[in-house]
């Protein structure tokens, strides 16, 4: 009951006709210090809202943006409230005594989590073993690729205005060329024998690429990672190559490329600490709490009680037999 009043305060609170802030964003950063509203006669500073930020309620948090003078006065009435209660001593009374503590103990064990995480130490050498064993998901690759699109089959329907309609939005998106599937297969094929026999890369690329973001440049891609967003299984085939090597044709959606590996390489260690560090402190934290987990995994006693607990701690109910000697 007490929480449904709470509740009520606050909606009516949300519901009150308060001036809407509007205008353009500001064009320069207010000092912390500048006093932004009066609450009964109190000044509050920019930096007064930024601390009450830092502990409001989600629920009260998130009405910042659209009503922030309904959000200053919700956070005073927060602390009028707990003021007058403390009064009153309603912290020190049950239930509400044992209410506080719980929530403070699950906000420090929490808390300890996150220290546990954040200050996990990692070693330089530590940091450098890691690397060395795990460089193949940092690895790079420079290439140059010949795309040999294709027009994707069209799907038989039922229906001729789907019909019609799927093959118009399949035309319009590969307008390049009339080839099918198998004409693109024969030519990408063609083309890596004409490479792996020492054939003009960048004449082929002029000649037959249908990719023209890359056409311009020789086929030369942009860095290739293992987070780049390229399908998987394209980058699965790219950095399988080596140095020089031409690859077969890779088949998409909508063509085949033929690649050439000019350079394969692993990002520096410096380009990929940050992440480094961030698995191994969430390694350990894995492992330190996988421990507690097994330490304190309980012994059952009386399997009476575990098979349907909810039974036995309803008010009033009986408690299960001991277990028999």
């Amino acid at each position: 009951m007490k929480a449904l009043v709470l509740v009520a305060i606050f909606a009516a609170a949300l519901t009150a006709q308060i001036p809407q802030v509007g205008g353009a964003a500001p064009q320069s950063t207010l000092p912390g210090n500048t006093v932004v509203a009066t609450v009964a006669g109190v000044s509050v500073t920019l930096d007064q809202v930024r601390k009450m930020t830092e502990t409001a309620p989600p629920q009260i948090l998130q009405y910042l943006q659209k009503d922030p003078p309904g959000f200053i006065r919700q956070m005073f009435l927060f602390q009028y409230l707990t003021s007058e209660g403390d009064k009153l001593k309603l912290g020190e009374q049950s239930p509400l005594k044992e209410q506080i503590e719980a929530a403070r103990n699950w906000l420090v064990a929490n808390d300890l989590v996150n220290h546990e995480l954040n200050s996990y130490q990692i070693g330089e050498q530590q940091m450098k073993d890691f690397y060395q064993k795990n460089q193949s998901r940092w690895q790079q690759a420079r290439i140059k690729a010949i795309f040999i699109g294709f027009k994707p089959a069209i799907p038989t329907v039922d229906l001729k205005d789907i019909q019609a309609a799927a093959k118009g939005a399949l035309e319009g998106a590969h307008p390049a060329n009339q080839r099918s599937e198998d004409e693109a297969k024969k030519l990408a094929g063609d083309l890596v024998k004409q490479l792996r026999g020492g054939a003009d890369f960048g004449k082929l690329v002029e000649q037959y690429s249908d990719d023209s973001s890359s056409k311009g440049s020789g086929g030369e891609f942009p860095a290739i990672k293992a987070t780049s967003p390229y399908p998987e299984d394209l980058k699965k085939a790219i950095f399988a190559l080596n140095n020089g090597d031409i690859s077969d044709p890779i088949h998409q959606p909508t063509g085949f490329y033929v690649v050439r590996m000019d350079e394969k390489t692993a990002q520096p260690l410096d380009d990929v600490r940050e992440p480094i560090l961030k698995e191994l402190q969430q390694s350990h934290l894995n492992e330190w709490i996988n421990d507690l987990n097994k330490r304190f995994t309980p012994a059952i006693q009386s399997p009476q009680f575990f098979s349907q607990p909810q039974l036995y701690l309803q008010p009033g109910a009986a408690a299960p037999a001991p277990p028999k000697q």
